[in-house]
């Protein structure tokens, strides 16, 4: 018995002996990998300090400005240089205070970087005609002092074309929205619908937390619904569109007379009775029309019909006196007129013949080619809602108007356009696909013939060869993408 308990023992305490060791060889391993962990951690925390101060250096806010509608107000235009100098000043000092009072973890430091991309050449004359500065150089001598203002402020002049600096900015947008060092995206962009697309595809946390619509103009109401949060720099940027002088009446050769308040005059007045030249004067039997009133656009004559082989204007006895029945009356000019034989009023053609005589664009494929418009968006942004009958005003004409039930037809026939707005208009008309799609040989023909919009690069329909209205496209799959090298030239006389 008592060798059987001491082998007992024995075996037990060999046993312990084994257990002991295996426990010392697991503590020595923990040991060795604790402190394998403690310099890894030593080494990554050394990283992390150190990205993070890279991270953390020179962190800047962006403000992207589409310079064709958010425009500088005009006390900073006129200055030219010296007022582009001022308004970068300005924008630096307001867009850094905001973003230190607004944006959590900015410097008071913090860097401000501007990018405004517009159409320098359109915008000058624009402005230039609205009498916000004296001459189109003015806007250059601006910009060059904008952008030497300060060393990251960048007036960036596209040229003019379709959405050129749509692109441009919508790109940049892109690149900075994410990017760690950008804290902040002021975007000036209020006066445009259009940009409604490109903000809807970003509206996750990250994003509405990164990106501020700045006002300029009252914000479009597409973009007014937007989750993004606002901002206002009063003084810097118009506060309204610009409002440009009357345009050239195609059928009176005049500008039109503004609105008068009526109350309390009498019938005598002279608001009453009719200008010098009535609104037939200014077409004379030669179709040439007074360059001093039609302001440099003599050209615009060859199109505006002849009324009458005589006019007031050329009478000696036209007068302005203002005077019930007097010779320059309306009961004057009408019984003047009486005696004179009647001509009947030509129909203006709406399809020019310069579209008619224009050689129909065909790429390798043979596939037709729509010529490239250059358009204001504005301009056919306003066209658009006014919902108005393309046929009527730049096709072949409205059958429905042209049988006198124009209320068949859902469509405007009552809107008089300019010369210009009839060239807009066709950019509208482009965006409704000609059912004859490639094979189309009708030279007349003012619908599209390949998508005019963008292609996706965002969302599910990126790299799908499809524009940014994805599958609610109007136009067919074959009609994006289309190769826009000519090749061939036809000139067809007449529509199969």
């Amino acid at each position: 018995m008592k060798n059987v308990l001491m082998e007992d023992v024995i075996s037990r305490y060999e046993n312990l002996v084994l257990a002991h060791n295996a426990y010392v060889k697991e503590h020595d391993n923990e040991d060795e990998m604790l402190r394998a962990f403690h310099q890894r951690e030593k080494m990554l925390t050394a990283n992390i300090n150190t990205l993070q101060s890279i991270l953390n250096r020179d962190p800047f806010v962006l403000v992207l400005i589409d310079g064709d509608g958010m425009i500088f107000n005009s006390t900073f235009l006129r200055d030219g240089e010296a007022g582009g100098k001022a308004a970068a000043a300005a924008l630096h000092d307001v867009a850094q205070r905001w973003a230190v009072d607004n944006v959590m973890e900015t410097p008071g430091n913090v860097k401000v970087v501007v990018r405004v991309y517009a159409n320098l050449g359109g915008l000058a004359e624009v402005c230039n005609k609205a009498g916000l500065i004296s001459t189109p150089g003015q806007l250059a001598d601006f910009a060059r002092g904008f952008t030497r203002g300060k060393t990251l402020f960048d007036f960036v002049d596209v040229g003019s074309g379709k959405d050129r600096a749509d692109g441009k900015i919508a790109e940049t947008f892109k690149l900075y929205l994410y990017d760690y060092h950008c804290r902040q995206i002021l975007f000036g962009c209020s006066h445009d619908n259009g940009y409604a697309r490109l903000l809807e595809q970003h509206t996750d946390a990250e994003a509405l937390r990164r990106v501020t619509l700045l006002e300029g103009t009252p914000f479009e109401k597409e973009l007014a619904v937007l989750p993004f949060p606002t901002a206002k720099f009063a003084g810097l940027f118009r506060e309204s569109k610009i409002a440009l002088p009357g345009t050239l009446d195609l059928l009176t050769g005049q500008l039109p007379r503004p609105r008068i308040d009526s109350r309390g005059l009498s019938a005598a007045s002279n608001v009453f009775t009719p200008r010098t030249s009535s609104p037939y004067a200014p077409v004379f039997a030669s179709g040439a029309v007074g360059t001093s009133q039609l302001d440099g656009q003599s050209a615009i004559s060859q199109r505006v019909p002849h009324f009458r082989t005589t006019s007031l204007a050329s009478s000696g006895n036209s007068s302005e006196s203002g005077i019930t029945g007097g010779v320059g009356s309306w009961a004057a000019v009408a019984k003047t007129s009486s005696a004179l034989p009647f001509t009947d009023i030509p129909r203006l053609p709406t399809a020019t013949v310069e579209l008619a005589l224009k050689p129909i664009l065909r790429n390798l494929k043979g596939q037709r080619i729509d010529e490239t418009l250059d358009y204001d968006r504005e301009e056919v942004q306003r066209l658009k809602k006014l919902k108005m009958c393309n046929q009527h005003y730049i096709g072949l004409g409205c059958c429905h108007y042209n049988a006198g039930k124009s209320d068949k037809c859902p469509h405007r026939h009552d809107v008089r356009l300019t010369t210009q707005e009839r060239y807009w208009l066709r950019v509208v008309a482009r965006e409704t696909p000609c059912k004859k799609s490639f094979e189309c040989d009708d030279n007349r023909c003012i619908y599209g013939h390949r998508c005019p919009f963008p292609l996706a690069t965002e969302g599910s329909a990126r790299g799908s060869g499809m524009c940014l209205n994805g599958d609610n496209c109007r136009f067919s799959r074959d009609m994006h993408g289309v190769d826009t090298k000519v090749v061939k030239k036809t000139l067809i006389t007449g529509a199969f």
